[in-house]
């Protein structure tokens, strides 16, 4: 099985984790990265509001052909219990029927699984594992 580590990374700490975990099982790795640079006023802002609503953020165009994989491991942080907007974007490029794996990375390693699993049975993902990550 050929399993890609999918991740972005706010404050690097996520960067860190998923770079770690490809790493270690010798997996591809591609980042998500905002087209507009963080900015904390902004993405603490409207991007919590986005998050909650399970908003986008435009994203660069990702290196990846998602039919090579069998597993995708997805990595992001967790910003009001779901996952950061920028993360949602990327999530919508995945075709229906791809097997993933969540890891979600907060400070209190807590996060918002129901809602989280909810959003991404109906874009058509299998789920066929989860976890909470402290950073």
């Amino acid at each position: 099985m050929k399993e890609l580590v999918l991740f972005y990374s706010y404050s690097g700490n996520t960067r860190k984790i998923a770079e770690r975990y490809a790493g270690e099982n010798n997996f591809d790795i591609c980042e998500v990265i905002a087209v507009k640079k963080p900015n904390k006023l902004r993405d603490y802002t409207v991007g919590i509001i986005k998050c909650m609503a399970n908003g986008v953020f435009k994203i660069k165009p990702l290196d990846v052909n998602f039919a090579d994989y069998d597993i995708i491991n997805i990595f992001a942080p967790v910003w009001a219990g779901v996952f950061a907007p920028a993360m949602n974007s990327a999530l919508q490029l995945i075709p229906p029927g791809k097997i993933i794996k969540l890891f979600m990375v907060s400070m209190s390693g807590a996060s918002g699984k129901d809602i989280v699993s909810k959003r991404v049975q109906k874009l058509g993902l299998e789920i066929a594992g989860y976890e909470d990550i402290k950073s």
